[in-house]
């Protein structure tokens, strides 16, 4: 028998990570733990990394999760999502229960739950005395800094003045949430990994928020989340993602749901119960039907073509899996599927380097301004991605989605005759919209849903004016 190569610290390290805070890592962002590695386990590697797998654990595991976990968010972030979530999810249920319970998972420094407090009181359609709201992250000094409540300009730069002015008080600190809303949230430290019957039992939430979160964990530890939360959920109840997340490929117990500018998702009823067709059959004939085999699914291409189509799938963790495992490539194609893999994993500055890199290429320069559009848009830059977007079009005026995008965010800024005149060019070009664009960069629509939308923000334009 041939002897297994022992795996090294590092490698040890990682996948141990990766199994306890649920955190994966591409070989190429092994330095960020190589170091930290050799910061917390000083010349005793072996003894640490024992330590790590030991029950006896959970301080360190605290502080890792310190580390490696780093929240960036902010007050009323997505308000389009909050706002169909205060406006009318939550009001549906009224008429069925006395308490509504909403769980923010991955609530880092607490501004989320917060802003549903704010705008739950400041647009009237829930009591807040029915509104119970639990925030929980693994990074303890996170939930430490959710419960002090006192946040920074930064922090509240989407907050409109007058809102600021009413709900927040300004000390030496930061400014600091009235004491009502800040007790209207409760926060625990919690891992999303951890089994925890009783927290994830059946019916213990009407709404869950993981919003730019799942970005970061393969797509088994997803799968197993999500289980998770469509358990917990009521019949009926809602999910929200971020908006570069999807369930595509990952689970089949949601439905797909838009609110103006929001799409979030709701819990399938149970179906029904079938009876087969042999537990039709008399026993005798029944016993006498052998299953056909299962047709062999058709391999997947290899190299790039490969990647791209896994990548069409949404199965991010294995097209990136596959492009690492192919031969150096410094192609424009091969660049513009890792920066795009770069995007769907959260990592942004990644794929606007890459993004700027590909400009240089004639062939890439549309889809690589849309691209840096993307990566401005997830930022909370708006305006700048539209001037993305815009030069885009410039590049390649046939470009369906590029309008698409720019048509919606003129439409969200006010900006209504140029919304009208982008949004009419996208769903003329959108049945002539390039394969290659719809894979990259389709979002999980196909042509005809992307049709829908652009239909469903043409008609948002004509209501307004």
């Amino acid at each position: 028998m041939i002897a297994t190569p022992a795996r090294t610290p590092l490698v040890r390290f990682v996948a141990l990570v990766e199994q306890r805070l649920g955190l994966h890592y591409e070989q190429g962002q092994w330095g960020e733990l190589e170091t930290l590695l050799a910061e917390r386990a000083g010349a005793g590697v072996e003894r640490y990394l024992e330590q790590l797998a030991s029950p006896s654990s959970q301080a360190e595991w605290k502080a890792l999760a310190e580390r490696l976990t780093v929240g960036e968010t902010y007050f009323l972030r997505h308000p389009a999502q909050l706002e169909t979530l205060v406006d009318q999810v939550l009001p549906s249920f009224l008429s069925q229960t006395s308490t509504i319970r909403v769980l923010c998972a991955g609530c880092s420094t607490g501004e989320e739950p917060y802003s549903i407090a704010l705008l739950a009181r400041e647009r009237g359609r829930v009591d807040a005395s029915r509104l119970r709201l639990l925030g929980i992250d693994v990074n303890p000094r996170a939930i430490a800094h959710a419960r002090r409540a006192c946040y920074s300009p930064w922090s509240l730069r989407a907050v409109p003045s007058a809102m600021r002015q009413q709900w927040f008080q300004r000390t030496p600190e930061g400014f600091a949430l009235q004491p009502k809303v800040r007790d209207q949230v409760i926060f625990e430290e919690r891992n999303l990994l951890e089994e925890a019957s009783a927290f994830w039992a059946p019916g213990s939430f009407h709404a869950i928020l993981c919003r730019n979160v799942i970005l970061y964990f393969p797509q088994d530890v997803i799968r197993r989340i999500i289980a998770r939360m469509a358990q917990a959920l009521v019949p009926g109840g809602y999910l929200f993602m971020g908006p570069s997340e999807t369930l595509r490929g990952i689970s089949e117990e949601f439905e797909l749901l838009r609110g103006g500018d929001a799409f979030y998702y709701r819990l399938k009823p149970p179906a029904p119960p079938t009876v087969s067709v042999a537990q039709a059959m008399p026993a005798p004939e029944a016993a006498q039907r052998v299953a056909a085999p299962a047709p062999t699914p058709p391999p997947a291409p290899d190299g790039l073509e490969g990647v791209l189509q896994l990548l069409e799938a949404e199965r991010y963790t294995d097209a990136w899996a596959l492009l690492e495992s192919l031969p150096q490539d410094p192609s424009p194609k091969s660049l513009l599927l890792r920066a795009v893999l770069h995007l769907h994993a959260g990592r942004l500055s990644q794929a606007e380097q890459l993004g700027r890199q590909l400009l240089s290429a004639s062939a890439t320069e549309a889809p690589a301004y849309y691209l840096l559009g993307l990566c401005l848009e997830q930022s909370g830059d708006e305006a700048g991605a539209r001037g993305r977007y815009a030069a885009s079009v410039r590049a390649e005026p046939t470009f369906a989605l590029a309008h698409l995008r720019a048509g919606s965010l003129a439409r969200r800024a006010g900006d209504m005759v140029d919304a009208r005149v982008a949004l009419r060019m996208a769903v003329s070009l959108l049945p002539q919209e390039k394969p290659l664009h719809l894979s990259l960069f389709g979002g999980g629509f196909g042509r005809h849903g992307l049709m829908q939308v652009g239909l469903q923000e043409l008609q948002a334009c004509t209501e307004v004016s």
